[in-house]
């Protein structure tokens, strides 16, 4: 009787370490201090760095209704983003040199740009399939180039719920819009 007990005690403290850290904030998180105001950010589209089809723009489009719903900033339309960086043949993972930087500034009218990628984007294989989801992103003050904030998530949901990718990858949204607008709130204050 005892050990049934002591079974259920450590399943129910497995699972409530599970549900923790499902709900986890970032992994990593870091703010430069004293960072620029920013007045107008565009959200490029993020780098797909999975074997999954089309992560990045998915959760790239949801970070920015994200924003756009807690924002104490403006962000640009992701189609007119997308479309001039096509025109122009410009390629977001060059946003992090200086000239790219300061020619995506001046080309989208913002002072900063947030570069991401989706690094993990699956399900887990075991007893229950359990969806991964695991995104990285920064923003580049354009005039400067300086990294300004980045963040790096990963979580796990959760099989018992029935949660899929998109579900894991709207929480993640969710959360580094949050901790944007706190950052961005941050250095507005200053």
């Amino acid at each position: 009787m005892e050990t049934a007990q002591h079974r259920a005690r450590a399943a129910l403290a497995l699972l409530a370490t599970l549900l923790l850290v499902s709900c986890a904030g970032p992994s990593q998180e870091w703010t430069r201090p004293g960072a620029s105001r920013i007045s107008k950010l565009a959200v490029l589209p993020f780098e797909n760095q999975t074997s999954a089809v089309r992560p990045g723009a998915s959760v790239s489009e949801l970070l920015v209704s994200e924003l756009l719903a807690s924002g104490p900033v403006a962000v640009m339309d992701p189609s007119e983003v997308a479309d001039l960086l096509r025109r122009e043949n410009l390629d977001p993972a060059d946003a992090g040199r200086l000239p790219s930087a300061q020619r995506m500034g001046r080309l989208l009218q913002v002072s900063h740009v947030l570069q991401g990628a989706v690094t993990e984007y699956r399900y887990r294989p075991g007893l229950s399939e359990t969806p991964v989801v695991g995104v990285t992103a920064r923003v580049i003050d354009v005039a400067t180039g300086d990294l300004v904030w980045t963040a790096s998530y990963a979580r796990s949901g959760s099989s018992w719920r029935q949660e899929g990718l998109s579900s894991v990858a709207q929480s993640i949204a969710r959360d580094m819009a949050t901790h944007l607008s706190g950052a961005l709130g941050d250095a507005r204050a200053r």
